[in-house]
Order: C-alpha cells, then sequence, then structure tokens
C-alpha cells in the first residue's frame, strides 16, 4: 500500500511542473496585450491566434530592465544569438521599467549592441503579471506555432538558450 501511494504522490509531483505550464498558457490564452517598441511600432501578443506576429518563425521574448545589474550582460549574450540565428528566429526585447526615461532605455539598447525590436509601452505590466514574472531577465522561447517551449528564469547561459534554440529551427 505504501509503494502505491509513493507511486502516486512521485506522479503527481513529477507532473506539476507542466500542470503549471499549462495553467499559464491558459491564462494567457485568453487575453491579448498591445506593445509598441521604442522606434513606435505597435505589435500584438495573442495567444488564441498562437504567434506574436505573423511571421511564421520562432520567437524569443526577453523580459528586461535598466536597474537590473545582470540584465545589460543578458541582453549583450542575447544579441550574439540574434547575430546567430538571424533570419530563423524573432527577438523582442520587453522593458519592464514603468515611466522609465526615453533617452534611458536608448542608452541601455545601445550598450547592449542589440538589433531587435525593444518594446517599454502597451500592456507590458499585464503581460508580466500573467506569467508571474518576478525576477530578472526573464525569457520565453516559443516555437513558430506559438507554442511554448521554454522559459529562462535569470541569468542564463547563451549556449543553454543557442541549445534550445536549435532544436526548433533545424
Amino acid at each position: 500500500m505504501k509503494n502505491i501511494l509513493f507511486l502516486f504522490l512521485f506522479l503527481f509531483v513529477a507532473c506539476d511542473n507542466g500542470t503549471a505550464i499549462n495553467n499559464v498558457e491558459k491564462r494567457v490564452s485568453k487575453e491579448t496585450y498591445s506593445l509598441i517598441s521604442l522606434d513606435s511600432k505597435k505589435i500584438i501578443f495573442n495567444k488564441k491566434e498562437e504567434n506574436l506576429i505573423n511571421s511564421n518563425k520562432p520567437y524569443l521574448l526577453v523580459f528586461l530592465s535598466t536597474w537590473c545589474n545582470y540584465c545589460l550582460g543578458q541582453a549583450q549574450h542575447i544579441a550574439n544569438i540574434n547575430d546567430e540565428f538571424g533570419e530563423k528566429l524573432n527577438i523582442y526585447g520587453i522593458f519592464v521599467d514603468k515611466d522609465e526615461d526615453l533617452s534611458r532605455l536608448r542608452e541601455f539598447v545601445e550598450k547592449s549592441n542589440t538589433k531587435f525590436s525593444w518594446f517599454y509601452k502597451g500592456d507590458i505590466s499585464k503581460l508580466v503579471e500573467s506569467y508571474s514574472i518576478s525576477t530578472f531577465p526573464f525569457m520565453l522561447l516559443y516555437d513558430k506555432d506559438g507554442k511554448l517551449i521554454m522559459s529562462y528564469d535569470g541569468l542564463t547561459p547563451e549556449e543553454m538558450i543557442s541549445f534550445d534554440i536549435k532544436k526548433i529551427v533545424g
């Protein structure tokens, strides 16, 4: 009897992480988020349509802050990933700072040497809340169909992110 109870508990705990991801997916799928970039472009993040924009490519959402000591370094590593996978992957930087001075955001982008779009206005706080993001940097990797492949909580080695991207871009 103890073995059966242990097995049941083990299966329940082992599946819990997947259940948590599914719960996040369900919450996010009910809402649409509007994001505005530093160059005034607007995109819509809508999980119901299973994509961020009509690019038909995998994408990486990178949530960073100017006050985070690790975020600049992570952004520089993401710039390298962008160089490596440029045509096969879309990367979107998302500043979580409310009311941050636009010149400070542009300075961060310049220092990080990133060449992808950065978003700083719109429904960012709702998006952050929907994923329960509490640490930065935070990243979400999606396949071309909009399925969440991996989330990265905190400073993540460039090689680890590249490895996961290679699995979905071929």
